[in-house]
């Protein structure tokens, strides 16, 4: 039988550093279950990024996996949009909120993970264009949007999503000052707007909470939702509108939400975006378009996926 040969991408640095400590099991499991695995460390200092490996080994590969966090996937992503032989990708999440994982349906437990990678079930689902480069669920620009990056590492590890939040809380009277004025081209029309945040998305979560129109997200049906939030008189009512969105609801004056194929934002400044929870540039206008099932991921049938659910495995290899 023909071994399926994956490409791993390996971030020991990201989030819970899930690659260094159990690189060894992945590769064991795969080779169990009949795969042939080539191993690169994710070293950026030494040239050895996501997009340059991908560059190098196009058409050597049934899948590339990507072990690490959102940051490490889109870096992951990038370099298979440039592929001339385009992979399945594959995600073994070692993040610290995986947002990405979760909302599509990738199983919690590590060897589960790498059975649905080493399986034959796959999906197709959306990812976004920023300008030149692709992002995977969501690109953001204001108030908060740099507590993603500027939130400590070891901060992140400790307490997962509650460290953003914490974040965001402590700088909310001087992001309060934040104001975007731009003018936004979509569906046919051009509206001016001001406001203290904006997001593009194709997601359920985002820092590990769930977004408030998650019932209204499918992966994979060509539009983005695009959510805006204006200022508020006082900066005191920020954490009204915080709760607000916390409860699943978007029942606010302040907030505004719509879907869109593509979204071109004409900013009166250059403004900073983030994009999978990195830094992803400082702009002055910024295109945005859905490229519709771009990528093919490894996934569990829902059958699997509700046996995997339902057996309880421990997230690591005991």
């Amino acid at each position: 039988m023909k071994r399926k040969k994956l490409l791993i991408l390996m971030n020991g640095v990201a989030g819970t550093g899930l690659a260094n400590t159990y690189a060894l099991d992945i590769i064991a499991e795969f080779a169990k279950d009949g795969c042939e695995s080539t191993v690169y460390p994710i070293l950026p200092s030494e040239g050895l990024t996501a997009e340059s490996i991908l560059a190098e080994t196009d058409g050597r590969f049934d899948v590339v996996v990507c072990c690490g966090g959102d940051g490490t996937l889109n870096h992951a992503i990038n370099g298979m949009m440039h592929m001339a032989h385009r992979p399945i990708l594959g995600y073994i999440p070692s993040g610290s909120t995986n947002d990405f994982a979760k909302g599509i349906g990738i199983p919690e437990g590590l060897i589960d993970q790498c059975h649905t990678i080493a399986g034959h079930h796959t999906d197709r689902y959306d990812i976004g264009r920023l300008n030149d480069k692709y992002f995977n669920y969501i690109a953001a620009f204001g108030a908060f949007t740099s507590v993603s990056y500027d939130t400590s590492q070891t901060f992140k590890n400790a307490l997962g999503h509650a460290a953003y939040m914490m974040k965001a809380i402590l700088t909310i009277p001087q992001n309060f000052k934040y104001r975007s004025r731009f003018k936004m081209i979509h569906d046919g029309t051009t509206e001016e707007r001001e406001v203290l945040f904006g997001c593009i998305s194709n997601t359920t979560s985002m820092g590990g909470f769930e977004m408030p129109f998650s019932d209204r997200v499918e992966l994979s049906d060509g539009v983005f939702e695009v959510m805006l939030i204006k200022a508020p008189p006082m900066w005191i009512e920020i954490n009204q509108i915080l709760t607000t969105l916390l409860s699943g609801s978007t029942d606010s004056p302040y907030i505004e939400v719509f879907q869109t194929r593509g979204i071109t934002f004409e900013m009166e400044e250059e403004t900073a975006w983030t994009v999978d929870g990195e830094f992803g540039g400082s702009f002055s206008r910024a295109d945005i378009a859905v490229a519709h099932q771009a990528i093919e991921i490894m996934l569990p049938t829902p059958r699997q996926k509700e046996k995997m659910d339902a057996a309880n495995q421990p997230i690591f290899p005991e």
